[in-house]
Protein backbone atom coordinates (compact mmCIF):
# COMPACT_ATOMS: atom_id res chain seq x y z
CA UNK A 1 0.00 0.00 0.00
CA UNK A 2 1.30 3.38 -0.92
CA UNK A 3 0.87 6.51 1.03
CA UNK A 4 1.23 10.47 0.77
CA UNK A 5 1.51 13.10 3.48
CA UNK A 6 -1.81 14.72 2.10
CA UNK A 7 -3.78 11.62 2.20
CA UNK A 8 -5.34 10.60 5.18
CA UNK A 9 -6.90 6.96 4.32
CA UNK A 10 -4.41 4.72 1.98
CA UNK A 11 -5.88 1.27 0.92
CA UNK A 12 -4.56 -0.62 -1.81
CA UNK A 13 -7.47 0.85 -4.33
CA UNK A 14 -7.35 4.31 -3.31
CA UNK A 15 -6.50 7.57 -1.53
CA UNK A 16 -9.35 9.77 -0.10
CA UNK A 17 -8.23 13.48 0.87
CA UNK A 18 -10.29 14.75 3.95
CA UNK A 19 -10.70 18.80 3.26
CA UNK A 20 -12.78 19.95 6.29
CA UNK A 21 -13.02 23.60 4.94
CA UNK A 22 -15.87 25.88 3.57
CA UNK A 23 -14.02 26.22 -0.04
CA UNK A 24 -12.06 23.37 -1.48
CA UNK A 25 -8.79 24.42 -4.35
CA UNK A 26 -6.50 22.90 -6.63
CA UNK A 27 -3.83 23.16 -3.89
CA UNK A 28 0.02 22.18 -4.35
CA UNK A 29 -1.22 19.20 -2.13
CA UNK A 30 -3.52 17.43 -4.03
CA UNK A 31 -1.90 18.24 -7.53
CA UNK A 32 0.69 15.54 -6.15
CA UNK A 33 -1.40 13.41 -4.35
CA UNK A 34 -3.48 13.10 -7.75
CA UNK A 35 0.09 12.39 -9.75
CA UNK A 36 0.94 9.95 -6.83
CA UNK A 37 -2.16 8.16 -7.39
CA UNK A 38 -1.75 7.89 -11.05
CA UNK A 39 1.46 6.11 -10.39
CA UNK A 40 0.18 3.97 -8.15
CA UNK A 41 -3.01 2.99 -9.89
CA UNK A 42 -4.89 3.94 -6.87
CA UNK A 43 -8.27 5.97 -7.13
CA UNK A 44 -8.16 9.29 -5.93
CA UNK A 45 -11.13 10.42 -3.83
CA UNK A 46 -11.57 13.91 -1.49
CA UNK A 47 -14.18 13.70 1.64
CA UNK A 48 -15.47 17.06 1.91
CA UNK A 49 -18.72 18.53 3.92
CA UNK A 50 -22.04 18.87 2.28
CA UNK A 51 -22.05 22.49 2.04
CA UNK A 52 -18.40 23.10 0.88
CA UNK A 53 -18.06 24.24 -2.35
CA UNK A 54 -14.93 23.75 -4.87
CA UNK A 55 -13.23 25.59 -7.20
CA UNK A 56 -12.62 25.45 -11.11
CA UNK A 57 -9.21 23.88 -11.17
CA UNK A 58 -10.45 21.48 -8.50
CA UNK A 59 -13.36 20.30 -10.43
CA UNK A 60 -11.54 20.37 -14.02
CA UNK A 61 -8.78 17.84 -11.62
CA UNK A 62 -11.36 15.41 -10.89
CA UNK A 63 -13.35 14.61 -13.96
CA UNK A 64 -11.31 11.46 -14.21
CA UNK A 65 -12.51 8.02 -13.98
CA UNK A 66 -10.30 7.31 -10.83
CA UNK A 67 -11.29 10.51 -9.09
CA UNK A 68 -14.23 10.96 -6.97
CA UNK A 69 -15.91 13.63 -5.03
CA UNK A 70 -17.05 12.38 -1.86
CA UNK A 71 -19.66 14.81 -0.19
CA UNK A 72 -20.40 14.10 3.52
CA UNK A 73 -24.33 14.09 4.20
CA UNK A 74 -25.57 16.36 7.39
CA UNK A 75 -25.86 12.80 9.35
CA UNK A 76 -24.73 9.64 8.42
CA UNK A 77 -23.83 8.99 4.95
CA UNK A 78 -22.57 9.84 1.90
CA UNK A 79 -23.22 10.92 -1.77
CA UNK A 80 -21.31 11.40 -5.00
CA UNK A 81 -20.57 15.63 -5.13
CA UNK A 82 -21.36 15.66 -8.76
CA UNK A 83 -24.04 13.07 -9.22
CA UNK A 84 -25.72 13.21 -5.93
CA UNK A 85 -25.91 9.39 -5.76
CA UNK A 86 -25.33 7.74 -2.40
CA UNK A 87 -21.72 6.21 -1.98
CA UNK A 88 -20.83 3.83 0.70
CA UNK A 89 -17.50 2.81 1.96
CA UNK A 90 -16.23 -0.94 1.07
CA UNK A 91 -13.18 -1.07 2.99
CA UNK A 92 -11.39 -0.11 0.72
CA UNK A 93 -12.97 2.58 -1.43
CA UNK A 94 -15.96 4.89 -1.50
CA UNK A 95 -18.46 2.98 -4.32
CA UNK A 96 -22.19 3.18 -5.40
CA UNK A 97 -24.55 2.61 -2.89
CA UNK A 98 -27.47 0.25 -2.75
CA UNK A 99 -29.24 3.09 -1.89
CA UNK A 100 -28.37 4.75 -5.08
CA UNK A 101 -31.30 2.95 -7.25
CA UNK A 102 -34.05 5.18 -5.53
CA UNK A 103 -32.04 8.32 -7.12
CA UNK A 104 -29.97 10.58 -5.88
CA UNK A 105 -29.64 12.13 -2.18
CA UNK A 106 -31.95 14.57 -0.54
CA UNK A 107 -29.40 16.95 0.22
CA UNK A 108 -28.04 17.03 -3.25
CA UNK A 109 -31.47 17.92 -4.34
CA UNK A 110 -32.02 20.80 -1.97
CA UNK A 111 -31.96 24.55 -3.69
CA UNK A 112 -29.01 26.22 -3.60
CA UNK A 113 -29.55 29.67 -2.10
CA UNK A 114 -28.17 32.94 -3.63
CA UNK A 115 -28.16 34.37 -7.37
CA UNK A 116 -27.95 32.23 -10.63
CA UNK A 117 -25.84 32.90 -13.54
CA UNK A 118 -23.82 30.26 -16.65
CA UNK A 119 -21.10 29.28 -17.55
CA UNK A 120 -19.71 29.06 -20.84
CA UNK A 121 -16.99 25.81 -20.78
CA UNK A 122 -14.78 26.41 -23.74
CA UNK A 123 -12.93 23.42 -24.65
CA UNK A 124 -9.83 23.92 -27.46
CA UNK A 125 -7.01 21.87 -28.53
CA UNK A 126 -4.34 22.75 -30.90
CA UNK A 127 -1.11 21.55 -31.96
CA UNK A 128 1.97 23.96 -32.90
CA UNK A 129 4.61 23.56 -34.89
CA UNK A 130 7.71 22.74 -32.46
CA UNK A 131 9.48 25.71 -33.53
CA UNK A 132 12.31 27.51 -31.54
CA UNK A 133 10.35 30.49 -30.51
CA UNK A 134 6.97 28.59 -30.23
CA UNK A 135 5.38 30.88 -27.29
CA UNK A 136 2.46 29.13 -25.16
CA UNK A 137 -0.27 30.52 -23.75
CA UNK A 138 -1.49 32.72 -26.45
CA UNK A 139 -4.47 30.59 -27.25
CA UNK A 140 -5.61 30.77 -23.71
CA UNK A 141 -5.18 34.91 -23.65
CA UNK A 142 -6.72 34.72 -26.93
CA UNK A 143 -10.34 32.86 -24.85
CA UNK A 144 -9.77 35.84 -22.07
CA UNK A 145 -9.46 38.69 -24.55
CA UNK A 146 -12.39 37.22 -27.01
CA UNK A 147 -15.13 36.28 -24.15
CA UNK A 148 -14.15 38.81 -21.45
CA UNK A 149 -12.03 41.33 -22.71
CA UNK A 150 -8.85 41.12 -20.68
CA UNK A 151 -5.96 39.09 -20.28
CA UNK A 152 -5.43 36.56 -17.59
CA UNK A 153 -4.06 37.64 -14.18
CA UNK A 154 -1.78 34.76 -13.22
CA UNK A 155 -0.90 31.60 -13.53
CA UNK A 156 0.34 28.71 -11.77
CA UNK A 157 0.62 24.80 -11.31
CA UNK A 158 -2.26 24.55 -8.30
CA UNK A 159 -4.25 27.35 -6.32
CA UNK A 160 -3.59 29.65 -5.74
CA UNK A 161 -2.36 31.23 -8.90
CA UNK A 162 0.50 33.69 -7.80
CA UNK A 163 1.85 34.23 -10.93
CA UNK A 164 1.54 37.31 -12.66
CA UNK A 165 0.76 36.19 -16.12
CA UNK A 166 3.16 35.80 -18.64
CA UNK A 167 2.97 33.51 -21.54
CA UNK A 168 7.20 33.71 -21.62
CA UNK A 169 7.97 32.47 -18.47
CA UNK A 170 4.83 29.53 -18.89
CA UNK A 171 6.54 28.38 -21.51
CA UNK A 172 10.30 28.73 -20.33
CA UNK A 173 8.48 26.21 -17.09
CA UNK A 174 6.59 23.92 -19.72
CA UNK A 175 10.55 23.52 -21.82
CA UNK A 176 12.35 22.51 -18.86
CA UNK A 177 9.49 19.85 -17.99
CA UNK A 178 9.51 18.53 -21.40
CA UNK A 179 8.87 15.43 -22.69
CA UNK A 180 6.86 15.77 -20.03
CA UNK A 181 3.75 17.46 -20.34
CA UNK A 182 2.90 20.35 -17.85
CA UNK A 183 -0.75 20.96 -16.67
CA UNK A 184 -1.17 24.68 -15.23
CA UNK A 185 -4.45 27.19 -14.16
CA UNK A 186 -4.71 30.44 -15.07
CA UNK A 187 -7.31 32.92 -13.43
CA UNK A 188 -8.47 36.34 -14.24
CA UNK A 189 -8.91 38.98 -12.41
CA UNK A 190 -11.10 38.94 -9.67
CA UNK A 191 -12.74 40.79 -6.46
CA UNK A 192 -15.37 43.49 -6.50
CA UNK A 193 -13.28 45.77 -8.29
CA UNK A 194 -12.80 43.67 -11.40
CA UNK A 195 -14.70 45.41 -14.34
CA UNK A 196 -14.71 41.77 -16.10
CA UNK A 197 -16.96 38.55 -15.08
CA UNK A 198 -15.23 36.29 -13.13
CA UNK A 199 -12.51 33.76 -15.88
CA UNK A 200 -10.27 30.80 -15.29
CA UNK A 201 -9.45 27.70 -16.37
CA UNK A 202 -6.73 25.11 -16.78
CA UNK A 203 -4.07 24.60 -19.78
CA UNK A 204 -2.16 20.78 -19.94
CA UNK A 205 1.15 21.10 -22.66
CA UNK A 206 1.91 17.83 -24.20
CA UNK A 207 5.11 17.02 -26.87
CA UNK A 208 2.89 15.13 -29.44
CA UNK A 209 4.61 13.44 -32.64
CA UNK A 210 3.05 16.52 -34.62
CA UNK A 211 4.41 19.45 -32.34
CA UNK A 212 3.17 20.76 -29.50
CA UNK A 213 -0.18 20.40 -27.99
CA UNK A 214 -2.34 23.22 -25.38
CA UNK A 215 -5.23 21.65 -24.59
CA UNK A 216 -7.02 24.73 -22.37
CA UNK A 217 -10.36 24.51 -20.78
CA UNK A 218 -12.01 27.96 -19.78
CA UNK A 219 -14.83 28.74 -18.17
CA UNK A 220 -16.08 32.48 -17.78
CA UNK A 221 -19.23 33.16 -15.45
CA UNK A 222 -22.15 34.88 -16.83
CA UNK A 223 -24.95 36.87 -15.41
CA UNK A 224 -28.54 35.43 -15.07
CA UNK A 225 -29.80 36.64 -18.83
CA UNK A 226 -26.68 36.91 -20.97
CA UNK A 227 -26.26 35.34 -23.96
CA UNK A 228 -23.79 32.94 -24.76
CA UNK A 229 -21.18 34.37 -27.21
CA UNK A 230 -20.97 31.99 -30.06
CA UNK A 231 -20.31 34.55 -32.33
CA UNK A 232 -16.96 35.23 -31.05
CA UNK A 233 -16.22 31.64 -30.67
CA UNK A 234 -16.45 30.91 -34.36
CA UNK A 235 -14.11 34.10 -35.31
CA UNK A 236 -11.73 32.70 -32.62
CA UNK A 237 -11.97 28.56 -33.94
CA UNK A 238 -11.95 30.43 -38.27
CA UNK A 239 -8.67 32.02 -36.94
CA UNK A 240 -7.14 28.98 -35.39
CA UNK A 241 -8.64 27.04 -38.49
CA UNK A 242 -6.88 28.94 -40.82
CA UNK A 243 -3.59 29.04 -39.67
CA UNK A 244 -4.26 25.52 -39.23
CA UNK A 245 -3.51 24.54 -35.30
CA UNK A 246 -7.26 24.05 -34.69
CA UNK A 247 -8.01 20.37 -33.86
CA UNK A 248 -11.28 20.58 -31.96
CA UNK A 249 -13.51 23.37 -29.84
CA UNK A 250 -16.14 22.22 -27.86
CA UNK A 251 -18.86 24.71 -26.30
CA UNK A 252 -21.13 23.96 -23.47
CA UNK A 253 -23.40 26.04 -21.26
CA UNK A 254 -24.74 25.11 -17.79
CA UNK A 255 -26.64 26.93 -15.04
CA UNK A 256 -24.57 28.00 -12.33
CA UNK A 257 -23.56 30.14 -9.46
CA UNK A 258 -22.46 33.83 -10.63
CA UNK A 259 -18.58 33.03 -9.53
CA UNK A 260 -16.68 29.86 -10.68
CA UNK A 261 -17.54 27.90 -7.11
CA UNK A 262 -19.41 24.42 -7.54
CA UNK A 263 -21.38 23.08 -4.59
CA UNK A 264 -22.48 19.82 -4.35
CA UNK A 265 -25.88 20.08 -5.49
CA UNK A 266 -28.11 19.70 -8.75
CA UNK A 267 -27.83 23.23 -10.23
CA UNK A 268 -28.29 22.50 -13.91
CA UNK A 269 -26.66 20.32 -16.29
CA UNK A 270 -25.03 21.46 -19.09
CA UNK A 271 -25.63 21.52 -23.08
CA UNK A 272 -23.35 21.56 -26.12
CA UNK A 273 -23.81 24.45 -27.77
CA UNK A 274 -21.34 24.32 -30.74
CA UNK A 275 -18.29 22.59 -32.15
CA UNK A 276 -15.18 23.15 -34.13
CA UNK A 277 -12.95 21.07 -36.35
CA UNK A 278 -9.93 22.31 -37.53
CA UNK A 279 -8.80 21.75 -40.77
CA UNK A 280 -7.13 18.28 -40.58
CA UNK A 281 -10.23 16.59 -39.32
CA UNK A 282 -12.14 17.89 -41.56
CA UNK A 283 -10.56 16.40 -44.51
CA UNK A 284 -10.84 13.71 -42.84
CA UNK A 285 -14.52 14.01 -42.43
CA UNK A 286 -15.05 14.63 -45.96
CA UNK A 287 -17.71 17.37 -46.96
CA UNK A 288 -20.68 15.14 -48.10
CA UNK A 289 -20.37 13.74 -44.13
CA UNK A 290 -20.52 17.16 -43.07
CA UNK A 291 -23.99 17.86 -42.32
CA UNK A 292 -26.66 15.92 -40.36
CA UNK A 293 -30.56 17.36 -39.70
CA UNK A 294 -30.13 20.48 -37.01
CA UNK A 295 -26.19 20.87 -37.10
CA UNK A 296 -25.28 21.57 -41.01
CA UNK A 297 -21.69 22.50 -40.82
CA UNK A 298 -20.14 25.90 -41.60
CA UNK A 299 -17.19 26.03 -43.52
CA UNK A 300 -15.00 28.27 -41.62
CA UNK A 301 -11.11 29.28 -41.83
CA UNK A 302 -8.90 29.09 -45.61
CA UNK A 303 -11.38 28.03 -48.11
CA UNK A 304 -8.84 26.30 -49.70
CA UNK A 305 -8.18 23.95 -46.44
CA UNK A 306 -11.35 25.26 -44.06
CA UNK A 307 -12.59 23.77 -40.76
CA UNK A 308 -15.73 23.14 -39.76
CA UNK A 309 -17.75 24.83 -37.46
CA UNK A 310 -21.43 23.36 -35.97
CA UNK A 311 -24.02 25.16 -33.89
CA UNK A 312 -26.06 22.78 -32.00
CA UNK A 313 -28.03 24.45 -29.51
CA UNK A 314 -29.28 28.38 -28.87
CA UNK A 315 -29.21 29.25 -24.96
CA UNK A 316 -32.09 27.38 -23.66
CA UNK A 317 -30.52 24.04 -25.24
CA UNK A 318 -33.57 22.27 -26.29
CA UNK A 319 -32.80 18.89 -28.03
CA UNK A 320 -28.86 20.24 -27.68
CA UNK A 321 -27.47 16.16 -26.39
CA UNK A 322 -29.50 14.33 -29.34
CA UNK A 323 -28.43 16.75 -32.22
CA UNK A 324 -24.77 16.30 -30.42
CA UNK A 325 -25.07 12.38 -30.17
CA UNK A 326 -26.43 12.21 -33.74
CA UNK A 327 -23.51 14.35 -34.96
CA UNK A 328 -20.78 12.17 -33.43
CA UNK A 329 -22.81 8.81 -34.51
CA UNK A 330 -22.59 10.36 -38.11
CA UNK A 331 -18.81 11.65 -38.08
CA UNK A 332 -17.61 8.62 -36.67
CA UNK A 333 -17.82 6.82 -39.28
CA UNK A 334 -15.11 6.18 -41.99
CA UNK A 335 -12.92 9.13 -41.40
CA UNK A 336 -14.77 10.71 -39.07
CA UNK A 337 -13.02 10.34 -35.58
CA UNK A 338 -10.89 13.22 -36.00
CA UNK A 339 -13.92 14.66 -34.47
CA UNK A 340 -13.48 12.77 -31.40
CA UNK A 341 -10.04 13.66 -31.04
CA UNK A 342 -8.64 16.20 -28.35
Amino acid sequence: MSTHPAVDIATAKSAVVIQDRPLVPLSSWLTDAMAHCADTGQAFQILTPHDARITLPLRLAMGGPRTRWVVQEPDDGYFDGFTGFPLTWDGAEFVPADAAKAGPSGTFLREEPGERGHHLLVGLRVVHDAAPGLELGAVAEDLAHALAGTAPRAWGTAEPALSRWSPSELTDLCRRRSPRSTSLVFMGPHGPAAAAPPFGGTLRVTRVTSGVKEAVTFAIALPAGAEPPLEELEELAGRYARTGILRTLNVQWTPALPDLTYPSRAIGVPVPLALGVGPEGAAEIGTGRASVPGADAKEIGDPAAPGLWFVLADGDGTGAWSRFRDLMDHLAGPGGAAARRG
